[in-house]
């Protein structure tokens, strides 16, 4: 019997729902599917059905961590054996499109763009000003435009001065321009340390509140469309209301690939609260429109303490298990990371076992795109 062979557009279908690592021992399969390799179209709708992981950054190490959220959930992981850059100082500093973003402030150092995945690497030039540093893209063009933007700021009596360092991937050169916002600008005061901020459509995004504190909350984001010294807005109001960053920690994540979820955890009772946006969040969306519906709340004796400047990490998924919230942080004694999945009733927790020392963290998804 001759087999029957599906329609292109079918195939296509089936095959951008497989986790890359699986399509990357496809690709000799056949001539058609490795042409789908360079169809950017599939490319990234592969990326949007993508499952989140946990990257961690040892002195020595970088770890990917992927969970599956089965019935019994587990753990998997990698250590992705980057040799080049042991002996370095980098720091984790964000990820966006499954590239993750490092820099090593010490003389003679620089940046590094890598894809784990793909085992490709951009070397990123050295920049006096690079605090507040993030990736992200230009996402209002055909071609997305990768950039590297840098803030570092001077405080005086009448503001403060903003220096803001812009790298762009096809020159790999950097320009600094300076931008001062007086007195009466500074209302909003971000609570989220630099490897807290969030990527999405190519944008950062990370939590503040004003002030004085008022008790409402807000989500910025830095707009990479936009000219430097406009690029840092107000995009829209957090569900948490009347609960001051003395009482309350905020960590800012991304769900289902195109949405937000905010984690409020109270310092006093260790209860966590969780919303997620209704609707995803379209590339030029001013944020106007945006509606928080309750995700989870859940409250368990020793759950762990999360502070918006540690490592700590989550992401929350909705399968046919349920909802589950998973979150990797650290403990101090003894010194370990550990995996914590929320499902109903049951809290699972699980050790890193190859991590026994402080570390960095990002949640990241695994892609095929490339970056010219």
């Amino acid at each position: 019997m001759v087999a029957r062979k599906l329609p292109l557009d079918l195939e296509e279908e089936i095959l951008f729902r497989v986790p890359p690592r699986s399509l990357l021992r496809f690709r000799s399969v056949c001539r058609e599917w490795n042409t789908l390799f360079h169809n950017k179209r599939f490319i990234n709708k592969n990326f949007a059905s993508g499952r989140p992981e946990f990257m961690l950054k040892t002195h020595s190490h970088l770890y990917s961590i992927s969970v599956d959220l089965n019935e019994n959930p587990t753990i998997k992981v990698r250590d992705l054996r980057f040799d080049h850059l042991r002996g370095r100082r980098y720091h984790l500093h964000g990820t966006c499109d499954g590239y993750f973003f490092m820099y090593d402030f010490h003389k003679g150092g620089g940046g590094v763009v890598s894809n784990p995945l793909l085992r490709h690497t951009k070397w990123i030039a050295k920049a006096e000003y690079i605090c507040g540093r993030g990736m992200g893209y230009d996402g209002s063009r055909p071609e997305k435009s990768y950039k590297i933007i840098g803030m570092s700021e001077c405080h005086s009596w009448d503001g403060i001065t903003t220096t803001y360092s812009v790298a762009e991937f096809a020159t790999n050169a950097w320009k600094v321009t300076d931008h001062t916002r007086f007195k009466e600008e500074l209302e909003l005061i971000s609570e989220t340390c630099d490897n807290g901020r969030v990527s999405l459509n190519g944008n950062l995004y990370w939590t503040a509140y004003t002030y004085p504190q008022t008790g409402q909350y807000f989500i910025l984001m830095l707009d990479f469309s936009k000219e430097i010294e406009m690029c840092q807005k107000t995009f829209c109001v957090l569900p948490c209301k009347g609960k001051k960053s003395t009482t309350h920690t905020r960590i800012l994540s991304i769900y289902k690939g195109d949405r937000f979820s905010v984690l409020e955890q109270s310092k006093k009772t260790r209860e966590i609260e969780i919303w997620v946006t209704k609707d995803k969040i379209g590339n030029g969306d001013d944020g106007d429109h945006v509606v928080w519906i309750k995700f989870m709340t859940f409250s368990i004796p020793d759950f762990p303490m999360l502070l918006c400047n540690s490592p700590a990490r989550y992401f929350v998924d909705n399968n046919i298990y349920g909802k589950s919230f998973v979150l990797c942080c650290p403990s101090k004694r003894p010194k370990a990371a550990w995996v914590y999945i929320v499902r109903g009733d049951m809290c699972k927790k699980i050790k890193i076992d190859q991590v026994l020392c402080e570390f960095e963290s990002s949640v990241y998804v695994p892609s095929l795109i490339t970056i010219p």
